[in-house]
């Protein structure tokens, strides 16, 4: 169910997966490390008007928002929010897949862009990394004059690798594609967003979400930016009433509060743990910067049964050569102790 592929050369697969592929339809086990949008600090107080239920989010709401994020972050580019980063992206290729085409992306990546590209009869081109690293030299090798979208994850998911932002500049201002950056992640990095800066070029869309370092994945909210051209294509294409005014009220006192790094830091504190405790099992890991991580080791379909039989859940990854890597989020200090000591008994037993 998690890999399909079609066409294999030296520089990416050929790739025509759909939303059954989706890690989402793997069943939530009692040591659930699959989410990663796990808050592990106390919310701030957030004021909730039990009267806004029974109204849609209004014009007034949604520009306040968007103008408190763009003074912010000193933008001379647009704001759009949206439902989460994934909703946002979903919207984005039904614009600019119209014509079909194809993505290009990297070989190991948030998978919802391709899945989005199939439905609209487009394939995706998953080019090969390097040792896990994103290769920006094979993406721009690989565009050709069907490529309708380049989707780059920045830290990436599932590796959790970073990738310099003056890089991704660089590379898009070197193409007239639009390039697509989620930084659903970056919070978690401590390292420079593309958002900081100076000059964004037109063709750029960057996603951000508050799932993640903001723990509000089921309110479902998030935004982009981008140029004035992308966003009045966008409005004319898409709805703007994705998502509540409750989400979008709760996001932005989130937003203003900004008290999210006693988050950040708790989540980075016990990744060190688990990555601490993996190694002694001698799996290897990714050198991750962002609040998951990715074994370089690789396992049998038995070992996934196994963990299905203690109650554990995780992310298959399979690699170029179809070999199986495992993805897990950090989660509470709870639940990853109880994980790791199952992965002790579990590596005791089948080693």
């Amino acid at each position: 169910m998690f890999i399909h592929y079609y066409f294999k050369n030296k520089l990416y697969r050929k790739s025509q997966r759909n939303f059954l592929s989706d890690y989402s339809f793997i069943k939530s086990k009692k040591i659930d490390m699959t989410l990663s949008g796990r808050y592990l600090a106390d919310y701030s107080k957030i004021n909730l008007n039990l009267k806004m239920i029974d109204k849609y989010p209004s014009h007034e709401e949604i520009e306040e928002f968007e103008n408190i994020i763009k003074k912010d972050l000193r933008l001379n580019k647009e704001i759009i929010i949206g439902s989460g980063a994934n909703g946002l992206l979903q919207n984005i290729i039904k614009i600019l897949f119209i014509k079909k085409g194809n993505l290009v992306t990297p070989f190991y990546t948030f998978d919802q862009a391709e899945f989005a590209v199939t439905s609209f009869n487009g394939y995706t081109k998953r080019v090969y990394c390097d040792d896990y690293m994103i290769n920006l030299n094979k993406i721009r090798k690989a565009i050709d004059n069907k490529t309708r979208m380049i989707y780059i994850c920045n830290p990436n998911n599932p590796t959790g690798i970073y990738l310099d932002a003056d890089e991704i500049i660089n590379f898009t201002k070197s193409t007239k594609i639009p390039v697509v950056i989620d930084e659903s992640g970056i919070e978690f990095t401590n390292k420079k967003s593309i958002l900081e800066m100076k000059e964004l070029p037109n063709n750029l869309i960057v996603l951000r979400s508050f799932s993640k370092a903001y723990g509000i994945a089921n309110l479902r909210i998030g935004f982009l930016v981008c140029s004035n051209y992308i966003k009045n294509k966008y409005l004319k294409n898409i709805t703007t009433n994705e998502f509540s005014g409750i989400s979008c009220s709760i996001a932005k006192d989130l937003y203003k509060n900004n008290n999210i790094s006693k988050n950040v830091s708790a989540i980075m504190n016990e990744r060190k743990k688990i990555e601490k405790e993996l190694k002694k099992l001698k799996i290897d890991l990714i050198k991750s910067d962002s609040n998951i991580i990715m074994t370089k080791t690789t396992f049998d379909n038995s070992f996934i049964e196994m963990l299905k039989e203690n109650d554990i859940s995780v992310v298959p990854v399979y690699d170029e050569y179809n070999k199986l890597h495992i993805r897990i989020a950090i989660q509470d200090k709870k639940t990853n102790e109880i994980f790791i000591n199952k992965m002790k008994e579990i590596i005791k037993d089948k080693y």
